[in-house]
């Protein structure tokens, strides 16, 4: 008898932490027209730097919200949604900067960026050397310089260790300053 007592009870409690595991959790739920109006221009900068030209940044910004619609169900929190269209933005742009028809056409389109702000030409010209490095530092240092992230932030963002980005901050420093350095002893 005891067995049977014992056994009733386990299946219940079986099937209690199933049934409340099973339960939808109160999901955060994603407001789309607040999501474009507030991470709009931050996407689509991200997306200029990493391609370099307006034509595929607007591409990168379609993709990433039409992917925010699909998978809006899947965001936790306001932070989470921020981390995740970064992540997303950035990944789009490096596979719209890998396809072949990109890198064969790469030349043609490049001078875009330099009338597509308001900026004046010293700010253009840095957002233009900037696309010129690896992308690896080009993505880490807009987010600290242009987005205000932290070493902390930009490494849970990237999924990379703090040491790494640093790195990555310190290497592309020194590579945009020679390019700077080399531009300007050029068009002296």
């Amino acid at each position: 008898m005891n067995f049977v007592k014992d056994f009733i009870k386990s299946e219940v409690l079986d099937f209690f932490v199933r049934f409340i595991m099973e339960q939808p959790k109160e999901n955060f739920h994603v407001d789309l027209e607040k999501a474009i109006s507030q991470y709009a221009d931050m996407i689509y900068r991200i997306a200029v730097t990493i391609t370099g030209n307006k034509a595929d940044a607007d591409d990168v910004f379609q993709e990433t919200f039409l992917r925010l619609v699909k998978n809006q169900t899947k965001i936790q929190s306001e932070e989470h949604l921020k981390a995740w269209l970064i992540k997303v933005a950035g990944n789009c742009a490096k596979t719209m900067v890998m396809s072949p028809w990109n890198q064969k056409t790469q030349g043609f389109l490049r001078e875009e960026v330099k009338g597509m702000t308001g900026a004046d030409a010293e700010q253009s010209q840095l957002l233009m050397e900037l696309h010129t490095l690896p992308q690896k530092y080009s993505l880490v240092l807009y987010l600290f310089y242009y987005e205000g992230y932290s070493v902390k932030e930009i490494a849970g963002l990237l999924e990379k260790n703090e040491n790494s980005i640093k790195t990555l901050l310190k290497r592309g420093r020194n590579l945009l300053k020679k390019s700077l350095e080399e531009g300007g002893e050029g068009n002296a």
